[in-house]
């Protein structure tokens, strides 16, 4: 009995969390995150890139990559056929705001991948345009060890989104590639190449980088100390058009800073962003990086708090 009305008591709490996400108004159903794409009645779903690519007969999804990465690096799908492995459809995303390499558009990234392949693999053909949904791709293609690929890539909501097909023959590659063109985006008429801003028109929030959105923050809270040193999370946020927090997206980093970080969030104001003379809900991405570790166990000087340096990229937080 004792058992049993402490289950219930669990099952109470867990309804009371539940309906007290509920009430702010349900922003993980509003706000979906690049990582929430899955496989449901075998079409590839991801509400953030407002993805929906319908798998071939015979294909199903794979197991689940390794969480987003500190470089804001998604693994967001990978699909096989169901027999033999003699293909596969990696779906990946780079956030172009926390890139190792600064990411100018797709043209550019897959450039650059091509330059970095290894010297065994043949690459003969420039990267080419390609149409995908209503959407414009580039599209590379290399062989070498038996195999062949096709890589594409387009920029969305600040991202560079990825499809890479293997295929043991180059007919089912290609036969692959045909499968692409029933692919949709939902939202790909608002999807602004970052590099565009002037001509946002609605439906997404608009991408603005951290440099471009810095003097719209009136009010900062530094997060608290915490975790182990020589860390970072990068963060994304959703500011509404009337300038108040809408979303918070920790990327990666240690539970005990991403909380922090999320906490001094919450507190942080902003002013509108003004398109055409109209206020716009926005999307940027921050890079919190705490201190390193003190020396000769002399806790970090409280010099290192950020005053009026914006570069958020550069930022330490001092112990408390």
């Amino acid at each position: 009995m004792i058992r049993f009305q402490l289950f219930a008591r669990l099952l109470a709490a867990a309804g009371l969390v539940l309906l007290a996400c509920s009430a702010k108004g349900g922003v993980a159903a509003k706000y979906p995150e690049p990582e929430d794409g899955a496989v449901e009645n075998r079409v590839f779903q991801d509400d953030y890139f407002g993805i929906r690519y319908p798998l071939l007969s015979g294909w199903v999804e794979d197991l689940k990559g390794p969480e987003p990465s500190a470089s804001g690096y998604y693994s967001l799908a990978a699909l096989k056929p169901e027999g033999e492995l003699v293909a596969t459809i990696q779906i990946s995303a780079q956030d172009n705001f926390f890139a190792p390499e600064p990411v100018k558009d797709a043209v550019s990234f897959l450039n650059a991948m091509k330059q970095g392949l290894d010297p065994s693999l043949s690459a003969p053909h420039a990267v080419a345009s390609f149409k995908v949904g209503g959407l414009d791709f580039t599209r590379l293609d290399y062989s070498g060890a038996g195999l062949n690929h096709a890589v594409f890539a387009t920029e969305i909501r600040c991202h560079t989104l990825i499809f890479s097909i293997t295929a043991s023959r180059e007919a089912l590659a290609e036969m692959l590639v045909e499968s692409l063109k029933k692919m949709s985006f939902t939202q790909a008429d608002h999807s602004i190449p970052s590099s565009q801003v002037e001509t946002f028109q609605g439906g997404w929030p608009l991408c603005v980088s951290e440099s471009a959105y810095s003097d719209h923050i009136v009010h900062r809270v530094e997060p608290v100390m915490a975790g182990p040193r020589y860390a970072s999370v990068p963060v994304r946020l959703i500011v509404g058009a009337d300038g108040k927090l809408e979303h918070v997206h920790a990327i990666a980093g240690f539970p005990e800073q991403v909380k922090s970080v999320t906490d001094a969030l919450a507190k942080w104001e902003f002013k509108p962003y003004i398109v055409n003379g109209q206020p716009v809900e926005i999307e940027t991405g921050l890079l919190f990086q705490f201190p390193a570790a003190p020396r000769n166990g002399i806790p970090a000087s409280n010099s290192g708090r950020r005053g009026t340096n914006t570069n958020f990229r550069e930022t330490a937080f001092p112990s408390n």
